[in-house]
């Protein structure tokens, strides 16, 4: 299950089923569902990642759970959140699924990459709401072993109500340190054809903007939809193992409240 629900956290933390609950309700949200998503990140010849998977949704007065994310709310007011979390890294691939041929064209020896696995992170998460959005900024840090690297997360939506419906568009930046773009995205000498070229990206921006969709069907039913777009900087198109300068991920599913 950890390893589908990760794809709706590629996007920027602020999707529309991921509303909080009121800072000053003791009760305890439950939402239970299901999602679907569709990815593609951009690898060479990699078909595009379709999953569909649980959507579990916990928030009480302390402790959270959201889908990808769970944690300790160590403060919470009417318009600022200061949260301690847990949660699940968006990036995996199984070498096998790029294309041997186009690999060779870049010098790569498929038979010779290593998977890469999916990286669980560790940190803070800090949330101020006012009149004109939500702004959230986090910074964590890999406690799986794979990446050993931080990322840090700026990320602003401007949730608004129509009718039924709640449309928050959102845009982020993501800082990658430089041990998770090479993990994700470097190529070491004697994974390549001649033995001796290697790729040793730095660190990197990756901008993102998207569009959340929460339609109620009545008080305890809700659909969702939602779409991200991420543009890729030099350091992570110019490897040899991507062939876009972008990844997208669509997702959509449908929650009961109680």
């Amino acid at each position: 299950m950890a390893g589908c629900i990760a794809m709706s956290l590629a996007t920027a933390h602020v999707e529309a089923w991921q509303e909080p609950a009121d800072s000053n309700a003791n009760g305890t949200q439950w939402r239970l569902g299901v999602m679907g998503s569709l990815s593609d990140d951009g690898y060479v010849d990699a078909d595009s990642d379709g999953s569909v998977y649980p959507l579990v949704y916990v928030d009480s007065r302390w402790l959270f759970f959201h889908a990808t994310e769970g944690g300790v709310h160590l403060y919470r007011s009417d318009r600022f959140t200061l949260d301690a979390l847990l949660s699940i890294g968006h990036q995996e691939m199984d070498a096998d699924d790029l294309g041997r041929r186009k690999l060779a064209e870049r010098n790569v020896d498929r038979d010779r990459l290593d998977d890469w696995d999916r990286s669980y992170y560790a940190g803070l998460s800090g949330a101020w709401t006012s009149r004109f959005g939500v702004l959230r900024a986090e910074a964590q840090t890999d406690i799986s072993g794979n990446s050993e690297g931080e990322l840090y997360r700026v990320a602003y939506a401007y949730p608004w109500h129509v009718g039924r419906a709640r449309v928050t568009p959102h845009v982020d930046a993501t800082y990658l340190s430089d041990n998770v773009v090479d993990y994700y995205f470097g190529l070491d000498a004697d994974e390549s054809l001649s033995g001796s070229y290697a790729y040793s990206p730095d660190a990197a921006f990756v901008p993102g903007i998207g569009v959340d969709l929460a339609y109620s069907l009545s008080r305890d039913w809700t659909l969702y939809a939602g779409a991200r777009y991420q543009h890729y900087p030099d350091e992570i198109s110019d490897s040899p193992l991507i062939e876009d300068d972008h990844a997208v991920s669509l997702t959509g599913g449908i929650s009961y409240s109680f």
